[in-house]
């Protein structure tokens, strides 16, 4: 799992950031984060899932709700049906109940519609105050013009304003034009990463016992160069 591959310590510079306490606390409904092949998304958004959901979980009377949904390309469909379905699934797991519109696609037995779906998730989230989304990799997604149109439609919609939203991808012109009007977007190549990485460095250099023995300036020169070639990574 992604979550495992977490390094202590690192992931720190989001929690503490502007963009993501404001996407935490409802300031921001759709935050965007997106950076470069290898620069850790999917790992960050572990750490995300895991933040929220103690958030969450620590705040019950509040009835915040909370959900993630991992792209990848090897389905090869349209995921934006299959993001609704995984979203209204989990969030009824969290209110232990399946409401009466939910059964009511069951039994039809066929194929619900984009609009049905939506008509649901609608209904379930009127649950809980809040519900946090997260979303990864849409870079990945093999149609993803379908699941762009979904995002940017539940951020538009009134019925979804309960909705907090927040994706990772690579910085794509195409996934950039559609998402521009309705996110707040964030690089992870920043200051705050070159921290992490600094941190992730000095811990390596002070637990090796090799790399511990050597002069403190050698240390400085080998991180200034790790960070500043990492580009985020």
């Amino acid at each position: 799992m992604a979550c495992q591959l977490h390094e202590p310590h690192t992931g720190q510079w989001l929690t503490r950031s502007p963009e993501y306490i404001g996407w935490k606390t409802f300031s921001i409904r759709f935050l965007w984060l997106h950076g470069i092949p290898g620069a850790g998304k999917t790992v960050l958004l572990s750490h995300i899932a895991e933040d929220i959901r103690h958030y969450c979980l620590a705040r019950q009377a509040d009835a915040f709700g909370f959900a993630y949904y991992y792209c990848h390309f090897s389905r090869g469909q349209d995921e934006a049906p299959h993001l609704l379905r995984w979203v209204i699934g989990q969030l009824c797991r969290q209110i232990n109940g399946i409401p009466p519109e939910v059964k009511q696609l069951f039994r039809e037995g066929t194929q619900p519609s984009i609009s049905q779906l939506l008509g649901v998730l609608a209904v379930v989230i009127q649950s809980f105050s809040r519900v946090y989304l997260a979303i990864d990799a849409l870079d990945e997604s093999s149609k993803r013009d379908e699941i762009l149109k979904l995002l940017v439609r539940i951020a538009k919609d009134e019925k979804f304003q309960r909705i907090l939203l927040l994706a990772t991808s690579r910085k794509e012109l195409e996934i950039e034009r559609m998402l521009s009007n309705v996110t707040t977007d964030m690089s992870l190549s920043n200051s705050y990463v070159d921290e992490d990485i600094k941190s992730f460095i000095d811990n390596k250099l002070s637990e090796d016992y090799q790399f511990s023995r050597w002069p403190q300036n050698l240390k400085l020169e080998i991180e200034s160069a790790l960070v500043k070639g990492a580009n985020g990574m």
